[in-house]
C-alpha cells in the first residue's frame, strides 16, 4: 500500500498531514493516462431542460461522480451537472500539482510555495485532490481554474503552520489581483486534540476576503470536532463516504451508503462525499500522468470543492456562508449509515429537471 502522507494523529502544531491514501489495489490499478477514460463511442452532451437550465451529461467510469449526481442507489454510470466551474478559481493547499496531466493541463497556475527550494511536486496527493475538484473527466467542475499553493516540505512530506498562514496571506493578495469567485481547499489535518489559533485566524481572514475554506475531516476514527482545522469556525467540513453491500431479509444483495471506515465522524461534519476507492488523476515516480484509486477525506473535500465551483459559476458574488448554505440545502439527507449522528448530508450536484438533449460534443 502506498501511503502518501501519514494519516496518523499527531500532537503539536508544526506538522500537517494529508487526508488521503492510495487503496491497497492502487499499485495494481495504476493506469497510464493513454488508456481511454470512458467507453468507446461515449459522448459529452450539452442538454437544455424545458424549464430553464443547461445540463451537462456524460458517461463516467468514476463511482464518485456517478454517486453525487443522483439521490439514490443503484448507480447509472452517468454524471450530470448544471455548470462546469468556468470562471471560478480554486486555491489548492497541498504538496504540489502537476501542470501537465491531461486532466488538468492548461488550468493550473503555480502560485505560492512555502518551500521555494523544494521540487515543485512532492507526491501525487495534490494532483489527485485537484483532479477531484476539476479533472476534465474525473472531476466535478471540469472548467474550474486551479492555483497551486504548496505548503508541504518534500523531504518530510509534511507542512508547517507557518507555510499555511503565509499561503493564506498570499492567496488573499492574489485574489485582489485576480478578482472573481474563489475558494480554498485544505485537504490536511494539523492536530487531533485542540484548536490551532493561527489556522483559525487564517480561516477568518480568508472568509473576510470572500474566500470559502473547505477542509477534510481526517482519516481518523474520532469525533471531527477534535480535529484542526475541522474545528475552525466557518469552514465546511467533509467526511468520506462509500458504497457497500448488505443482504436483505429476502436474501437479496442491495447497495447502501455508509461512512467510510476510519473516517472522522460526528456533528462537526457538514457534508459527506465519496472517498472510498475513488478513481482520480495521479502521477508516477517519474511524474508521468496516470490514474489511481484513492481513499480518504482529502478526496471527499475535493469533490465538495468541485460542487462549490459549480455554484459559484452562476452565483459569482456568493459569500462563504452562501456557499455553505447552498451545499447543505441541496444535499441528500440521511442516506448514510454509521455517522454517529441522527442527521447527515451527502453531497448532491444533480438536477431533477427534465432533460432534452440538444447537441453532443467531444469531452476529450
Amino acid at each position: 500500500m502506498g501511503v502518501l502522507l501519514s494519516a496518523a494523529g499527531i500532537g503539536g502544531i508544526t506538522a500537517l498531514v494529508g487526508c488521503a491514501r492510495l487503496t491497497e489495489r492502487a499499485t495494481e490499478r495504476a493506469i497510464p493516462y493513454a488508456t481511454p477514460l470512458v467507453e468507446a463511442g461515449s459522448f459529452y452532451s450539452l442538454a437544455s431542460s424545458s424549464v430553464r437550465s443547461t445540463i451537462y451529461s456524460s458517461p463516467t467510469v468514476s463511482f464518485a461522480l456517478d454517486r453525487i449526481d443522483q439521490r439514490d442507489l443503484p448507480l447509472d454510470r452517468t454524471y450530470s451537472h448544471g455548470a462546469t466551474g468556468k470562471g471560478v478559481t480554486v486555491y489548492v493547499f497541498d504538496g504540489g500539482i502537476s501542470t501537465t496531466h491531461p486532466e488538468l493541463a492548461g488550468r493550473v497556475r503555480i502560485g505560492f510555495s512555502g518551500f521555494p527550494n523544494d521540487p515543485k511536486i512532492c507526491n501525487p496527493h495534490g494532483t489527485a485532490v485537484a483532479g477531484a475538484i476539476a479533472g476534465s473527466t474525473l472531476g466535478v467542475a471540469p472548467d474550474a481554474q486551479i492555483v497551486d499553493v504548496k505548503m508541504v516540505q518534500c523531504d518530510k512530506l509534511r507542512g508547517t503552520i507557518a507555510a499555511i498562514v503565509d499561503g493564506a496571506r498570499w492567496v488573499i493578495d492574489d485574489h485582489k489581483q485576480h478578482p472573481g469567485p474563489a475558494f480554498a481547499n485544505w485537504s490536511f489535518i494539523a492536530d487531533t486534540s485542540a484548536h490551532i489559533p493561527a489556522l483559525d485566524n487564517a480561516v477568518e481572514e480568508l472568509r473576510a476576503a470572500g474566500i470559502t475554506v473547505i477542509v477534510s475531516a481526517g482519516n481518523l476514527d474520532i469525533d471531527a470536532c477534535k480535529v484542526s482545522p475541522a474545528n475552525a469556525k466557518g469552514v465546511i467540513v467533509v467526511g468520506a463516504s462509500g458504497v457497500s453491500q448488505e443482504l436483505t431479509r429476502d436474501s437479496l444483495v442491495r447497495s447502501i451508503d455508509r461512512r467510510s471506515p476510519g473516517t472522522a465522524f460526528g456533528p462537526c461534519i457538514d457534508l459527506y462525499a465519496p472517498g472510498d476507492s475513488v478513481l482520480l488523476p495521479s502521477v508516477d515516480r517519474d511524474l508521468a500522468p496516470i490514474q489511481q484509486l484513492w481513499n480518504g477525506t482529502s478526496m471527499s473535500a475535493g469533490f465538495v470543492s468541485g460542487a462549490a465551483a459549480l455554484y459559484l459559476e452562476t452565483h459569482t458574488n456568493a459569500s462563504p456562508d452562501d456557499v455553505a448554505r447552498q451545499l447543505e440545502r441541496t444535499a441528500t439527507i440521511n442516506v448514510l449509515r454509521d455517522t454517529h449522528t441522527t442527521f447527515s448530508r451527502m453531497l448532491y450536484v444533480g438536477t431533477s429537471e427534465p432533460v432534452i438533449t440538444v447537441r453532443t460534443v467531444s469531452r476529450r
